[in-house]
């Protein structure tokens, strides 16, 4: 069974997407959006029984990496890259006064 648009169901599709078509522009969109219905009822036709649940059945896991944990950026570096410090933290000094 194939579903076929009309300018009722054009006008509610263009109204959710926000899309503008003038009327001599709505025969072109509805026969696209009749071509992709029908194309998909062709889709719906085909015997895919015979075929396995996933084509690439032979492809290994993604490698992973050792995840081990590392401290680099210790407090004294990353406070010596400032002038504005204060108690062991970093501050942004005030500019609007």
């Amino acid at each position: 069974m194939c579903v076929v648009i009309d300018r009722d169901v054009l006008a509610k599709i263009c109204g959710l997407a926000k899309l503008k078509v003038g009327d001599e522009k709505d025969a072109p969109f509805l026969d696209d959006l009749n071509a992709v219905f029908e194309w998909v009822a062709q889709l719906t036709q085909i015997d895919v029984s015979g075929s396995g649940l996933n084509v690439a059945d032979d492809v290994k896991s993604t490698p992973e990496r050792d995840d081990t944990p590392a401290i680099r950026n210790t407090r004294k570096d990353i406070l010596g890259n400032t002038q504005f410090q204060k108690f062991d933290m970093f501050y942004v000094p005030k500019i609007v006064e």
